[in-house]
This record gives C-alpha cells, structure tokens and sequence, in this order.
C-alpha cells in the first residue's frame, strides 16, 4: 500500500470518527429535549481495492445515521393519553358539578327539601301561628333561591364548555397545520438522502401526541415518512395538506335543545363530514355539554334535566294539593285557587322555579285548610308534609331516594373518571418509560461514545502524521 493510500485511510477515519463525535454530541446537548430520540452512528468499511493479488481494507466511512424511534411504542403510549385525557376532563368536570351540587355537604339541596317539607308538619300542630308559616314561606324562599343557584351554576357550566370547544377546535386545527407542515419537510428530507430528518420525525410525534389528548386520532405512515392523521376513520391530514374541523351549532326547531356538533371540512370539495371524536378533551367536553348539562337531553343521562325533573315533581304535587285549599281569611266557597309554586303553566325547572305571589308575602293567604272558614284545619299542611314519603312521588321513587340515586349516579361517573384517569395515567407512564429506554440519551453511555470516538479519532491524527513523515522521508531521500 502506498503512502498516499494510507493517507487516504487516515483522511477517511477521521471524517467517520468526526461523525461519530457530531453525533454524540447532539445526543449529549439534547439531553433535556422534550420529544428527542437518540441517534447513533453507523460506520462501515470502505469497498477494499484489488492490488497485488490481495483484496486491501481503503479504511472506514459513515454508513448511516442510526435512530432508535419506535412507531409501537408511539402508537400505544397516543392511545393512552388520549384515553386519558378524556377521563382527566371527566373528572374536573364532574368535580365541579359536585361543588354546584354542594355534594357531599349539609349545604345541599336534599337538606333544604327536607326542612322545607317539615316545617308542615311543624304547621299541622297549630295551623293559625302566623310564626309557623312565615317560617315555610322562608324555608321556600331558601329551596327557591338554592335551585335558581344550582340552575345558573350549571348553565354557566355548560357555558364555558361551548367556549372549550371552540378553543379546542382552534388548538386542533393548528396542529394539523404544523402536523402537515412536518409531513413536507420529512418527505423532502428523504428525497434528498433516502432516510427521513430524525428532528422532524421527533417533532412531528410531539404534535401528534397532543392532537391525540385534543380528539383521539389515529395516525398511518406513507413511504415518504409522511403521517397520514385520521378521526373517526376520516382523513384529517395526508402528506402535506389537510382539512380543518369547525364547530356547528345545532337547534332542533320541535324542542328547542341545542347541541354543538363536528365536522371536518374539506376545502377542496367543499365538503362538511360530521365526526363524533371518541377520546380526547374534545370528546369529554362534547358529551357534557350535549348529555350531561343540557336541560333537555332525552336519552343519555343529564343532571341538569334529572334535577327538573325532580323540581317539576315537587312544585306540581304542591300545587295540585293548594290549589283547593283555603287560607285563615277564606269563609266561603270556592277556593281561591292560589298556587303555592310558578309558573302557574308548563313544566316548572331548578331555573324558573319561584314562589307564588298571591302568598309570598302573605302567610294567611296559604291554603292549607281543606275547607272553608276553618282556619284551624291542617289536611292539606300534613299532605304536603307526607309528600317525603310518596313512594310514587318520581319514577316509583320517594323523594329522597330518587334525589339519592341521583347523586349516587354522579359520584360514580366522578369516581369513574377519577380511576380511569389515575389507570391510564399508570399504563401512559409505564409506555413512556419503555419507550424512553429505548430512545432516551443516557449520559454516561454518551460520555464513554464520546471518549471512544475521541480515542479514535487521536488514532486516525496518528495515523495522517506518521504517513507524513514517511512522505517527507521519500520527498528528503531525492535531494
């Protein structure tokens, strides 16, 4: 082997050394790098030369930029965190609507209920004490103003969910953009040298693990190294372009109930496809604003609709009662027909339930006597008293059972949302762990690379000067 051949082999180590040294580096400064996987470099012999009747090594070159990204891992831990995410949202939500509900406290609504209906039966003993029945008209006025509360509350509630969903719609399609974006510079980088531009890819992941928090996507490769993004089976991103979703707000004429709706719209046909996301903040805050705060959903369960219910039971069992009774004044035929609760028409709700003002502010005029002129009758005091114990009061309920199972039903839709968030935060920790085992830099493997490249690399600069010398030697002998 000639000099000049074995200067080319130095040369050649340490550009490939260099190489791995560039490498090392990078993996050591990305240390703390959100998303980043390690890299590593592949190095391989050189294609030898045929010469004197030997095969002879031409020294080493840097194959190929190794990573250590894997799609499984990637693929399990979106599922999870998009699972997770909807169960998270689940529980804050739930969590406030148990504070609304003063649940579990003596501030809620069951113990004004209960005060409420045994002031009557307080009253029945002395159905003339003016004392007494000031003392119902303030124990209404407290349940009036605790379901007005309550009411306004959980609208406000669903309020802000409506406005959650338009941010959560703009956080989407922003992703898409930047998701699509990556999708070009990840096909262009693999034109250029057939593998894909490894911070691209790991950007790339990020974005797509937080658009799978957002809406539960799913996520499909091309050749190219583009992703192609999906919800509910329909195209949301491919390679580079992509359509955006928008929110469609939806009134049904017949009953009034408004919902809010999906779509993905596509830009180029001019199509609007409706999706329904199944996992993710989106999904979460959907299904509560369309079912579980809205007044009148009709088939899952809404509490907002289950607590009138319950409102309407009682103020239409009150009124039915009262509107033939009479008051300490009332001497003659036919009742009044005063009403103990309003509206006097329709369904009576936690929002529009309010005292009568034919009695408001006149306990007298409370219809409690069955009859005319006897203001020492209590039939009707001691039927409203004994409402607490109707078992046909609702659904073949009593009063407090039907308002227990009620709020037994959130406490275990909380409680739900709380174990489901606290499982899939364990499964998502132990995936990300996993997975950072496999792509994660470790510092102390990275410094012993970097020593061994360097050592290699001090070799190769051996290698260079030695073959200068014995050039010089050649170049001295000619003189």
């Amino acid at each position: 082997m000639s000099s000049f051949s074995a200067l080319e082999i130095g040369k050649r180590a340490l550009l490939a050394q260099r190489f791995g040294i560039e490498v090392t580096s990078n993996n050591i400064a990305n240390v703390n790098t959100a998303g980043y996987s390690r890299r590593s470099a592949v190095l391989g012999e050189s294609s030898p030369l045929f010469r004197n009747g030997q095969f002879i090594g031409t020294g080493a070159v840097a194959q190929k930029l190794r990573t250590f990204r894997e799609e499984f891992f990637d693929r399990e831990l979106r599922s999870t965190v998009a699972r997770h995410s909807t169960f998270e949202n689940d529980e804050k939500i739930f969590q406030r609507i148990e504070a609304i509900l003063a649940e579990p406290s003596e501030l809620n609504i069951h113990n004004d209920l209960n005060s409420f209906l045994s002031a009557f039966e307080e009253l029945a003993i002395k159905p003339e004490d003016i004392g007494l029945r000031e003392n119902i008209l303030s124990k209404a006025q407290t349940l009036v103003e605790k379901l007005n509360r309550t009411s306004e509350q959980l609208s406000e509630a669903r309020n802000e969910l409506a406005t959650q969903i338009s941010l959560n719609v703009n956080q989407i399609n922003s992703l898409l953009a930047e998701v699509a974006n990556l999708n070009k510079s990840i096909a262009n980088s693999k034109t250029l040298s057939q593998t894909e531009a490894q911070t691209y890819v790991d950007q790339r992941q990020l974005k797509l693990e937080e658009l799978s928090k957002l809406a539960g996507v799913t996520v499909s490769f091309e050749q190219d190294g583009s992703a192609n993004v999906f919800l509910n089976g329909m195209n949301l991103i491919t390679g580079s372009n992509y359509n955006e979703i928008r929110r469609v707000d939806l009134n049904n004429s017949a009953s009034g109930e408004i919902t809010i709706a999906i779509e993905i719209y596509d830009k180029a046909k001019d199509l609007a496809t409706r999706v329904t996301p199944q996992n993710g903040e989106l999904a979460s805050n959907l299904k509560h604003f369309n079912e579980t705060l809205d007044p009148l959903e009709s088939k899952g369960f809404s509490i907002v609709k289950q607590l009138d219910d319950f409102v309407d039971a009682l103020a239409q069992k009150i009124n039915q009662l009262v509107i033939s009774g009479y008051g300490l004044n009332d001497k003659t035929s036919p009742p009044p027909g005063r009403l103990f609760f309003e509206p006097s028409t329709g369904r009576i709700t936690a929002a529009t339930i309010k005292i009568s003002d034919d009695i408001k502010n006149s306990p007298e005029n409370l219809p409690f006597s069955k009859n005319p002129g006897e203001p020492g009758n209590a039939e009707i005091a001691l039927a409203i008293g004994r409402i607490a114990q109707d078992s046909k009061f609702l659904q073949n309920q009593r009063p407090y059972e039907f308002y227990s199972a009620f709020i037994g039903k959130i406490g275990t839709l909380s409680r739900e949302a709380t174990t489901g968030k606290d499982t899939t935060r364990l499964v998502a920790e132990q995936l990300s762990n996993q997975r950072e085992s496999v792509i994660g830099v470790n510092t102390d493997e990275e410094a012993v690379n970097l020593i061994r490249f360097q050592k290699a690399f001090e070799a190769a600069s051996r290698i260079v000067t030695v073959t200068n010398d014995l050039l010089s030697t050649v170049i001295n002998l000619g003189r």
